[in-house]
């Protein structure tokens, strides 16, 4: 039997402004005050953490990732990587993300017949469909993961809904598939960080009613379309006093004087989680999220929700019975409804808000990392 599990996780993000992350960064974190033998490999030349047990190797090369501009394609020194495997000897090789630093953790695991397992963070395949929507590039993508993951011993998805996509469409055996108990650092997203007066910074008035939008602001993510049924719900709005605001990109000025869309750029620490109490109610129309991060956090800061009724984020607001509505993002008249009642009916959103907060209290980091850790121990044992 062996008594140590070294685990080395290889992510192609880690220093970005994305759930996964956040994820990732907050797992380092917890896992370094517990002295486990838990190390991140990345590579890029952000800021990063400051962390003992992450290696951020200096990428060769870099590129910013088509329809992707936020997150870096690079490649690192993979010799440099060797000498690191080769110094902490792991007996599990974790592989976070398809890109170049997966690719050789992938390479390095398979050459010292070292155990793999990976996260299926991203549906890239839904994310690649969604830019260049092509049936040939969905069944490229799917054969590329397929060819991935094809010698991993086992699989972690975000949400129970992914269990069937990764069994069709990356041929994994079912029975491999573990879905990762869902959660977050709940000290950085919770009631306590509301302050009102953030909004006097933006130009934006205490009483109004905000509507809450956090993520990349493109199209496989759904957000010109959420813009679009904004537009049509303020003009038709006898409340004009009602503003969308979106974190994690840049807008045109206009649709602030038109329609009361305001974009705050990229927000980190104290600052979003006061944006998140700060706010009213939090929409998020994303299709290929496995998890949806940014809905848990919305939740856990107290918001009621709008998300799609397909991925991650629909799981997590049906676990949660009341905390919110996952409705067809094709559906304009619904998701139109719901952002109305939403608005409307204070006493609504504030029930809404306390079920969703109650239920992301019971769903920390340390619950979801322990999961995570004991299907580690048990691929060793």
């Amino acid at each position: 039997m062996i008594l140590e599990v070294k685990v080395i996780l290889f992510t192609d993000t880690f220093c970005d402004i994305n759930g996964v992350s956040r994820f990732i960064q907050d797992i380092s974190l917890l896992a370094n005050e517990r002295k486990l033998a838990f190390y991140v490999i990345t590579s890029t030349l952000k800021s990063c953490p400051d962390l003992p047990n992450v290696y951020n190797i200096k990428p060769k090369f870099r590129m910013q990732m088509p329809f992707y501009p936020e997150i870096d394609m690079v490649y690192p020194a993979s010799k440099e990587i060797e000498k690191i495997v080769d110094m902490i000897e792991p007996n599990v090789i974790h592989i976070s993300t398809p890109g170049m630093v997966g690719w050789i953790g992938r390479k390095i695991a398979k050459k010292r017949n070292i155990s793999m397992i990976g996260t299926y963070h991203t549906d890239f395949p839904a994310f690649a469909y969604k830019n260049i929507p092509f049936g040939i590039v969905r069944m490229i993508s799917n054969k590329v993961m397929e060819c991935f993951y094809r010698d991993f011993a086992k699989i972690f998805v975000r949400s129970d809904a992914y269990k069937e996509i990764v069994h069709r469409d990356v041929k994994f055996d079912k029975a491999l598939i573990h879905t990762l108990k869902a959660g977050i650092d709940t000290q950085k997203f919770n009631r306590t960080y509301r302050d009102m007066t953030i909004w006097e910074e933006y130009g934006i008035p205490q009483d109004a009613i905000k509507a809450l939008y956090v993520g990349r602001l493109t199209k496989e993510k759904n957000f010109p379309q959420l813009v679009e049924q904004w537009k049509a719900y303020y003009e038709k709005s006898k409340n004009k006093n009602i503003y969308l605001i979106a974190v994690g990109g840049e807008l045109p000025n206009t649709l602030n004087q038109t329609h009361h869309i305001y974009a705050l750029g990229i927000k980190r620490g104290v600052e979003l989680s006061k944006i998140y109490a700060s706010s009213d109610l939090f929409l998020f129309p994303s299709t290929t999220d496995t998890l949806g991060q940014v809905v848990m956090e919305a939740m856990s800061s107290g918001l009621p929700v709008v998300v799609s009724h397909l991925g991650g984020p629909k799981t997590v607001v049906e676990e949660a019975k009341g905390s919110g509505f996952a409705i067809d993002i094709a559906d304009n008249k619904m998701w139109l409804e719901a952002i109305e009642r939403l608005i409307c009916d204070e006493v609504l959103r504030k029930s809404m808000g306390e079920i969703g907060s109650a239920f992301i209290a019971q769903k920390g980091i340390a619950q979801s990392f322990d999961a995570f850790w004991q299907v580690h121990i048990e691929s060793v044992i």
